[in-house]
């Protein structure tokens, strides 16, 4: 929907008099993305030379450890809806102290043991801060939902500051991502209830887990077979 420019004048006008709460709001807001931004693109960094070096070509079946990257700034409407459901105010400083998922990265892996070796990677270095981790892969949710989800706290050096700032990572495989993005859209946009689909769904996720087990096996006998020197 267009708004007119009166319209903004008007808002500005008004912030300049005033301290107008909405425009306030929509300030703070950009100089979190800025701040949750540079601290995904430091993450994002960390990863992107742990998977170079895997794709080095001295490891057997390690091409593309990291399938894929994404990255997500939470957006003002879920992080407003978040601090309500909390009972908190909306300030910069009540968001960084009380939300972790703020800046979230998505690592899709081929296998399983890709993750764990990268998130092993990461952790050793020592500015990566580790705040929390579930395992969904070794303890799957009820539903069949399994991924591996980890709060870090890293310093990002800005141009007159250092912040340590929150990022959620999220580990999955191809497997995974792939049942999990599918039965997203087909439980919660069509509301779904019916106990057998429910099911079914589990089923497909149990089914999905047996084939990248398999597939896993075979790249390790691959291995066994065709040692690297290292």
């Amino acid at each position: 929907m267009a708004i007119t420019t009166k319209k903004i004048l008007s808002l500005l006008e008004e912030q300049a008099d005033s301290a107008h709460p909405g425009v306030e709001v929509l300030t703070d807001y950009m100089q979190l993305t800025v701040n949750y931004q540079s601290a995904m693109d430091e993450v994002t960094t960390k990863l992107k030379i742990i998977d170079r070096e895997l794709s080095s070509g001295t490891t057997i079946g390690r091409k593309n450890a990291i399938h894929q990257i994404q990255t997500r700034i939470k957006s003002l409407k879920s992080i407003v809806r978040k601090l309500d459901k909390k009972g908190l105010d909306y300030s910069p400083t009540i968001i960084e102290q009380n939300l972790a998922d703020i800046a979230g990265i998505r690592v899709i892996c081929s296998y399983t043991d890709d993750i764990y070796l990268i998130l092993d990677s990461l952790l050793q270095q020592t500015d990566v801060k580790v705040l929390r981790i579930k395992d969904y892969i070794k303890q799957p949710k009820p539903s069949g939902y399994r991924s591996l989800h980890v709060i870090v706290a890293i310093p990002v050096f800005f141009l007159k500051q250092t912040r340590q700032l929150k990022v959620e990572i999220q580990f999955r495989t191809i497997a995974m991502d792939y049942w999990a993005s599918l039965e997203h859209g087909l439980r919660y946009k069509n509301n779904l209830a019916h106990s057998e689909l429910t099911k079914r769904l589990e089923k497909a996720a149990v089914q999905i887990n047996d084939l990248e087990t398999e597939m896993l096996a075979i790249r390790q006998k691959l291995e066994q077979n065709h040692p690297v020197d290292m």
